[in-house]
């Protein structure tokens, strides 16, 4: 008696459904809402990695827990003003990406991510 083999689908089971999160659309569309909210937040067009230090100082507001979690970043790690400036002018597009007036920890946590690749 002969065994039959297994299906593909039998070992891994079904696929998940795909998703598109991360099709061309829809970032180009959440990016485009990203620059409408930083227009209406701040009545400029200027890219935030392109800001001035005294811009970085009005416009990347902390959050009182994004403040504390990046002084204790710039501590540790040493930074120097450009470093801090980059991790702000970066947590600022992507508080910009997720809605927040604010930079909040979540947004200073994800760009220190990216700077410091922790």
């Amino acid at each position: 008696m002969e065994v039959p083999l297994l299906r593909y689908e039998d070992i891994v089971g079904t696929p998940a459904p795909h998703n598109d999160h991360y099709r061309t659309a829809k970032i180009r569309n959440r990016v485009e809402q990203a620059l409408q909210f930083k227009a209406e937040r701040t009545n400029t067009t200027k890219p935030n990695g392109l800001l001035s230090a005294q811009e970085v100082k009005d416009i990347c507001q902390l959050t009182r827990s994004a403040g504390e979690l990046m002084r204790e970043v710039y501590e540790h790690y040493q930074l120097s003003m450009r470093g801090y400036h980059k991790i702000l002018k970066v947590s600022r597009t992507i508080a910009d990406l997720n809605g927040h007036d604010l930079i909040e920890e979540e947004d200073i946590a994800e760009a220190i991510g990216y700077r410091l690749g922790k």
